[in-house]
């Protein structure tokens, strides 16, 4: 049985999900650190000399972590849903988690009732989209939005610690 496991919110949501989270590493989303983490992976954060933070899987080998990652994210869907502003995707996306409880998602802040039949609305639309993976989103229409992340496999058992 496919499992909410992450609820996002982004200005462009394919180009989010396609480069951020079905490729890149845990320093460029939020998502692949909380998936590295529950896969048994630590997190190790230093200073660049620009005073920058770097974040990277604390591991001999930490691009080999990334590949699990990448592997895992790869191997899960993604339903999404265009919102009509940036601002009301970040506030549908407060609705979304409060009411679909993904397993990664941390916080979970107010949204604004006022746009409840809104978000209801916009709740039937994602639910009833079309899951797609990685490769099927290189295609889709993209904008403001909300995005959620499906997967079957448990992720406590896929880290190598």
């Amino acid at each position: 049985m496919e499992r909410v496991i992450y609820v996002g919110d982004a200005k462009d949501v394919i180009k989010r999900i396609l480069t951020n989270h079905c490729r890149g590493n845990v320093e460029g989303s939020a998502f692949r650190k909380h998936v590295a983490e529950s896969m048994g992976y630590k997190i190790k954060t230093t200073y660049r000399s620009s005073g920058s933070k770097k974040v990277r899987i604390d591991h001999p080998n930490p691009s080999e972590a990334e590949k699990k990652i990448t592997a895992y994210i790869r191997s899960g869907k993604w339903k999404y849903v265009i919102c009509d502003s940036y601002e009301e995707a970040h506030d549908f996306q407060w609705y979304v988690i409060e009411r679909l409880k993904p397993l990664l998602n941390k916080d979970c802040k107010a949204w604004n009732s006022k746009n409840f039949q809104r978000c209801q609305i916009l709740l039937n639309q994602l639910e009833s989209s079309k899951a797609l993976d990685c490769e099927q989103l290189k295609n889709a229409l993209s904008g403001p939005g909300v995005y959620v992340f499906y997967h079957t496999e448990n992720l406590n058992y896929l880290g190598d610690k």
